[in-house]
């Protein structure tokens, strides 16, 4: 192994795809899948400490030796354990920037790491089961649903985002953000789920045993990256091809390991500022290379399960003439459009004002639609050149083709303007997932159904504000994602200030959150961590998820649409002036004892 050669390599990749690399690795951190201590967003290892129990005394514990007391029938140990590893959470916080003692995020993220979360989920089926009514089932089984949708479609299956995105960067020029749904465009995503889960299930009863944890985790290190290669594998078959494959080399991989260790402690001396901005990125180019190492030697020796590993275009472009084959539909159309394509001016007086600055299209604005249509054709005809040329990825050519259809590509597209109905309808939509998401999370802490917010009906308008803010007057950075980040915050963060501070004056001092504690915090209005949350939201929205609505959208009559939307404005409407009156307070929401976002007497 030439781990010389390797690091050359990985810095190189990470250099040719710096602020991509920088997101990709971000978003793991977040998530809590890799790279945590940079955000200090998921610390599964509960603190060393012991703890009194109806059995005598215990060492603090994780997720499986809580599950563990449950099985056995131990419910006053487990809850003890996940009681006392919340405490020791909160009592060791020494992270200024990203703390653990408050902030949603915190409370859903000390929840995992504590082990509380299957306490609630323990509870919730006791509730369900002896209870029974209809009031309690839904909240119930809605936050479980929220739970397992999360842990499994999204936090587990981004680890294969994340490898798929890494071995292409390693090959390709560009790399498109719309491999953040490789899952979807795959049309594997519950393939992908089950084989993570089945590892996942492997790795816990190995968790069981006094190391086999520490030795399996180096053994199915490879599933990620397999699965990333080859979506149409097995479960079995990835993860008995990874221990092949890792046999002989688990030592090696953990020598590997310790060699970032002095960046990791650099990571921690900075506040995670470091990992964020280089050593995550490089420590992950870095194992993608190790994977293409050992893809290599377990090729060259024929190993039973090596031809699964089939996508040759991940580590060489494929042939230019294989390429205009597979996609002549494509090169015919470049060249179509290329022949015929004119400029068109940029439109003028308010619609234009609009459209250029706000991101607001009229729905009869000739000159909006002709100009919006030029730039989405150049940037078509862009995107059919860059795969021609093999300057990314071929998605027809892989072992789970993507489809790819020239000008019908559109779910990613930033640059585009959104009429005033579908920027109504994600109002709502972000309101409602915004409800979703808190009542979720007060269910997950609280072991409770609580309506979050000011207001009486399934909506929080501070994410539909913030969603729809973001959206119309960051228009003009949002081929900067940097800036649009940064920008993101301040606005979020301002429009989050303000409506703590208005509702405070208007309710009588009453808070429906408070941040007092948290380092950085502004008055208890805003936080470090909140902050944070609302920079890589404000992306996710502008890149990914606001095009994917607004082409939903647009598949919808606009007639019906117009009157939904309606309907929803005067519901809205009522609902405020009725909660400016009798607004939604009590217990759960601004009194509920212990609640990271109740208020502070």
């Amino acid at each position: 192994m030439d781990r010389k050669s390797m690091k050359v390599k990985a810095k190189s990749a990470f250099k040719k795809h710096y602020w991509m690399i920088v997101v990709i690795c971000l978003f793991a951190s977040v998530f809590g899948v890799d790279y945590t201590s940079s955000t200090w967003s998921l610390d599964l290892a509960a603190p060393t400490d012991t703890v009194q129990t109806s059995q005598g005394t215990a060492r603090s514990s994780g997720l499986t030796d809580i599950l563990g007391e449950l099985v056995v029938g131990n419910e006053v140990t487990a809850r003890k354990q996940a009681k006392h590893n919340e405490e020791q959470i909160v009592r060791n916080d020494t992270n200024a920037v990203f703390g653990r003692k408050r902030g949603v995020l915190a409370t859903l993220i000390n929840s995992f790491s504590s082990g509380s979360v299957i306490i609630s989920i323990f509870d919730a089926v006791n509730t369900v089961v002896y209870n029974g009514g209809a009031a309690v089932v839904v909240p119930v089984v809605l936050a479980m649903i929220v739970y397992i949708f999360v842990w499994l479609f999204i936090r587990q299956t981004y680890k294969i985002v994340m490898c798929r995105m890494l071995l292409e960067g390693r090959s390709y020029r560009k790399l498109p953000a719309s491999r953040f749904l490789y899952p979807i465009h795959t049309r594997k995503w519950f393939r992908m789920a089950w084989i993570m889960f089945v590892t996942s299930a492997f790795m816990f009863l190995w968790s069981l045993t006094i190391i086999g944890g520490f030795i399996k985790s180096y053994s199915y290190r490879m599933v990620p990256y397999i699965v990333a290669e080859n979506p149409n594998i097995g479960a079995l078959d990835a993860i008995n091809l990874s221990r092949r494959m890792m046999k002989g080399h688990k030592w090696e991989c953990f020598v590997a390991d310790l060699t970032f260790i002095g960046w990791f402690l650099l990571d921690s001396i900075t506040l995670g500022l470091s990992g964020i901005f280089y050593s995550n990125g490089y420590n992950a180019a870095f194992f993608a290379e190790y994977y293409v190492y050992v893809r290599a030697l377990a090729k060259q020796a024929n190993l039973d399960g090596a031809d699964l590993l089939c996508d040759e275009c991940l580590y060489a472009k494929a042939d230019p003439e294989t390429v205009r084959n597979v996609y002549a539909d494509v090169a015919k159309a470049v060249n179509d459009l290329e022949s015929r394509l004119a400029p068109a001016p940029k439109p003028q007086g308010l619609a234009g004002f609009l459209s250029e600055w706000l991101g607001i299209r009229i729905l009869h604005a000739t000159s909006v639609n002709r100009y919006e249509e030029y730039r989405e054709d150049s940037l078509q005809l862009q995107i059919g050149k860059d795969v021609l040329n093999g300057d990314v990825y071929p998605g027809r050519l892989a072992p789970a083709p993507m489809a790819y259809r020239f000008r019908e590509s559109r779910t990613v597209r930033s640059s585009r303007s959104y009429s005033l109905v579908n920027l109504v309808m994600m109002f709502f939509i972000f309101c409602f997932v915004g409800w979703i998401w808190e009542v979720s999370l007060a269910f997950i802490s609280e072991g409770m159904f609580v309506n979050r917010g000011t207001l009486h009906g399934p909506w929080l308008p501070i994410y539909g504000t913030g969603g729809v803010i973001i959206l119309v007057l960051l228009k003009k950075l949002r081929e900067k994602p940097a800036l649009e980040f940064l920008a993101a915050m301040v606005l979020c963060g301002g429009l989050e200030y303000f409506s703590s501070w208005y509702l405070e004056q208007t309710h009588n001092g009453q808070r429906w959150w408070d941040y007092t504690g948290y380092f950085l915090n502004l008055n208890g209005r805003i936080c470090a961590e909140g902050l944070l949350t609302f920079g890589l939201g404000g992306l996710a929205l502008v890149y990914l998820l606001a095009p994917a609505l607004d082409n939903l959208l647009n598949r919808l009559d606009v007639r019906k649409l117009a009157a939904v939307a309606a309907v929803l404005l005067v519901l809205y409407c009522a609902d405020q002036v009725y909660s400016a009156q009798h607004p939604n307070i009590g217990a759960g929401i601004t009194d509920y004892k212990g609640s990271d976002t109740s208020q502070i007497s």
